[in-house]
């Protein structure tokens, strides 16, 4: 058995092609260091940089079968780091622009209702995302989140591979989060695998 962590990142990949999630651990881990720095400099926190590395390797993930054509891995990983930190300024100058409409436009002794008009917008936007997820994808969203059952109970119960409800799990907080996102709302999901809270 080949020891993933002394592996090359050839090995790695066409491991990762097939499924393997330690393999994809190890080449997360392998380049996050590097990878934590270049998105730092683009966005000056290393907050935002840590959540443009987890959506870059959550689109790496999902599109895990055109690794096979790559030659340079740590190019690559590059590639999509760089299109996400392009993608998160863009919302940030999205959202200052809406942040300072609404400050104009509110005073100090409406925070109150504005907090509880925002929390009604969120759960508005993800109750309506949910509706709008595929049949499948929506039932494996609420027996994990209403019903709060395991990727093994839910696989299980819908004889699916665990693999598969794990997919779907993270495409469709991915979606919400968009969605959100689309209206200004910034909310950070526990996802994606061990290390990205999925469980």
């Amino acid at each position: 058995m080949m020891q993933k962590d002394t592996a090359t990142d050839r090995e790695l990949v066409n491991e990762i092609i097939e499924g393997n999630e330690k393999a994809f651990s190890v080449l997360f881990f392998r380049y996050l260091p590097v990878l934590s720095v270049f998105a730092t400099r683009f966005t000056k926190s290393e907050d935002s940089a840590e959540e443009i590395i987890q959506d870059a390797f959550i689109r790496v993930w999902l599109n895990r079968d055109k690794l096979a054509g790559v030659d340079n891995v740590k190019a690559y990983l590059y590639k999509y780091v760089s299109n996400e930190a392009l993608s998160h300024l863009r919302k940030k100058l999205k959202q200052e622009k809406m942040a300072t409409s609404f400050a104009a436009s509110h005073t100090d002794s409406d925070n109150n209702t504005v907090d509880e008009i925002n929390l009604r917008d969120v759960t508005r936007i993800v109750s309506a995302a949910i509706e709008k997820l595929p049949t499948q994808r929506k039932k494996i969203y609420q027996l994990s989140r209403n019903d709060g059952k395991t990727i093994p109970e839910i696989a299980e119960v819908l004889k699916i591979s665990p693999n598969t409800v794990k997919n779907s799990l993270v495409t469709s907080l991915k979606f919400i989060r968009l969605q959100l996102e689309e209206h200004g709302i910034l909310f950070m999901f526990p996802i994606f695998f061990g290390f990205f809270k999925i469980k």
